[in-house]
């Protein structure tokens, strides 16, 4: 893109439509959002799985300590079994940390580039349908924190699920992994959102 001085100073420069890509000084800046976005589709997806095979290991745990609440069992709060299952929930919040560490990275090195976009003077249009790369970057911060606090929470009820010692302590915590609430509706349409703009979905 040009930088020089307009041939007709007395009229302003035209903005650029919506629909216009922006190119930046960086020309490969539309190509390395795409590519960010790309990898954000998968660290979801990871985590998905993730989550999915949390639920089912919480409730395997959930069988075994109802099973020993009804018996009312000498061993009702850490029926046998219970550690092997506690060791798998333990593996499944260990690989989302190393996910999120990913997406954090893409998050770090992505802001970065947005710097280096501006510093070249560029940012200001969309690099797509509508979005700027500061909108973007503002995106996947958003996104990253919002993960954050969900694998903070996921840690917490792996630690603590051993020990509930009534099934309304257990039920709970199951239920706040599974519905997971950092990741809201607000972080699924930032998703959505992010996904559209980049044409991924």
């Amino acid at each position: 893109m040009s930088t020089s001085q307009s041939p007709h100073p007395n009229r302003s420069t035209p903005k650029r439509s919506s629909g216009e890509i922006h190119k930046g000084a960086s020309s490969g800046i539309s190509s390395k959002v795409k590519e960010s976005a790309a990898e954000l589709i998968n660290f979801q997806q990871d985590w998905e799985r993730l989550h999915t095979t949390g639920v089912a290991v919480l409730n395997s745990i959930k069988i075994l300590k109802l099973d020993a609440f009804r018996r009312n069992s000498t061993e009702q709060v850490y029926p046998q079994g219970l550690q092997e299952r506690c060791d798998q929930l333990e593996i499944v919040v260990n690989q989302m940390e190393s996910s999120l560490k990913n997406l954090e990275i893409l998050v770090q090195q992505f802001g970065a580039l947005v710097e280096l976009d501006i510093l070249q003077g560029g940012g200001n249009g969309p690099v797509f349908l509508s979005w700027p790369t500061e909108k973007f970057n503002q995106a996947f911060q958003d996104i990253f924190k919002a993960y954050s606090k969900e694998l903070s929470l996921k840690k917490a009820i792996k630690e603590d699920v051993a020990h509930c010692s009534t099934k309304e302590s257990l039920i709970y915590h199951i239920t706040c992994w599974t519905s997971q609430p950092f990741i809201d509706n607000t972080c699924h349409l930032l998703l959505v959102s992010l996904f559209c703009e980049t044409g991924l979905t």
